[in-house]
């Protein structure tokens, strides 16, 4: 397990951020973060083992997992995300995805869920992904908990955010400045784009 000290300068300025919609927040981080997207998608394609059942964390509207249905359709991808708006629009971008009959690829199913009571038995999962999202968890430890939970043994979760999901929760999200509108939401994801990134890779006991 590996864990990295974090600044604490950027939790109260990245815990929260408003966006007007789930369309809009889809397409500005789309946009912005389309390259970083990939290359998560990527990684996850270039290391796991052919059949294994992966799960999104905080999966937003999709976008790792429909790119990772393109570059790995023997995964079974489920997508889990609080936000109905960004379930929907999560659906739909897979619906599009094309059939792709050599590989008989099983496209990502979404479910609507709470990070902390995730809807799965345990030990139901290969690979647990989320990605720049455990920052805006109201309670790490509970997340994470529920991940190594549906992880099964000698499962991994990788992590991949701007804080790290070890770091204490803020006490409140009260104060935290949200700028309303779409011009306040490009600004904060604009300045999100900013901040580095690290991988947090954990492995479940075996």
């Amino acid at each position: 397990m590996r864990r990295h000290q974090v600044k604490g300068s950027i939790h109260a300025n990245v815990r929260r951020y408003s966006m007007p919609s789930a369309g809009i927040y889809d397409l500005v981080t789309g946009l912005l973060f389309r390259d970083r997207y990939r290359a998560i998608a990527e990684a996850i394609a270039a290391e796991t083992p052919s059949g294994s059942d992966v799960l999104d964390v905080s999966c937003g509207p999709g976008e790792v997992l429909v790119q990772l249905a393109r570059l790995a359709p023997s995964l079974r991808c489920t997508g889990l995300d609080v936000d109905a708006g960004m379930i929907e629009r999560a659906e739909r971008k897979a619906a599009r995805l094309p059939p792709n009959r050599s590989e008989q690829p099983r496209w990502p199913r979404f479910v609507v869920a709470n990070v902390g009571a995730m809807p799965f038995p345990d030990a139901s999962f290969d690979l647990v992904v989320s990605s720049f999202a455990a920052h805006h968890w109201p309670d790490r430890r509970a997340g994470l908990a529920e991940v190594m939970r549906v992880l099964r043994p000698g499962g991994r979760a990788i992590i991949w955010d701007i804080a790290s999901p070890h770091s204490p929760d803020p006490a409140s999200a009260e104060g935290v400045h949200k700028m309303p509108g779409l011009l306040g939401a490009v600004r904060m994801v604009l300045q999100f784009r900013r901040l580095p990134s690290e991988r947090y890779d954990f492995t479940k006991p075996a």
